[in-house]
């Protein structure tokens, strides 16, 4: 099953989804998680962290979700 996490795009949000040890425990689980590039920018969580963590990181929202089974937002 595949889980997106896009960048939050609400005015001020700071937040993402899902932390980059939330990503490994859903991957340890089976999943594939796919983060939109720059999501936990704001959160101070790096595209390298969630690539770290076993997920593979989309260009823009639009690559993250497509072929999405689940996505998470806050």
């Amino acid at each position: 099953m595949k889980i997106a996490i896009p960048k939050e795009r609400r005015a001020g949000e700071t937040r993402v989804a899902a932390s980059p040890e939330v990503v490994r425990k859903l991957i340890d689980l089976g999943f594939q998680v796919t983060v939109e590039k720059d999501a936990g920018h704001g959160a101070s969580f790096t595209d390298a962290a969630f690539k770290d963590a076993g997920a593979t990181i989309a260009k823009d929202v639009a690559s993250a979700t497509k072929s999405a089974d689940i996505v998470l937002k806050i």
